[in-house]
């Protein structure tokens, strides 16, 4: 049972860890006190990497590849067809550090 009956998308975390997003699901069933902590740490990633890139014009689907390339669990690179912007690898890269020192259960095993 989740907490008040939510339910809802978890694609921004599959994006970028998959493995991750399921141990989480898992964890809101388990230790919904837990999973509200990390829920606060997905918003400080997601507010100080993903937000800016949304407001500088990038895509869902050229968000959801940086998060891949975060998450280093699928070559995809960052990306997207013209005309759209992307981020760079660089910015990945310099995005890798706080979402493994915010979010390290999404990545257990993983890096």
């Amino acid at each position: 049972m989740t907490r008040l009956g939510a339910h809802g998308s978890y694609s921004n975390i599959a994006a970028l860890s998959p493995a991750g997003a399921v141990r989480w699901y898992e964890q809101i069933l388990k230790d919904p006190a837990a999973a509200l902590d990390l829920e606060r740490r997905i918003g400080e990633f997601f507010a100080e990497h993903i937000a800016p890139l949304q407001s500088a014009g990038l895509s869902n689907p050229a968000l959801d590849k940086f998060l891949a390339a975060v998450g280093g669990w699928a070559d995809v690179g960052t990306r997207v067809r013209w005309p759209m912007t992307y981020a760079t690898e660089q910015q990945a890269d310099a995005a890798r550090p706080a979402a493994g020192r915010l979010l390290p259960e999404l990545f257990e095993g993983s890096w």
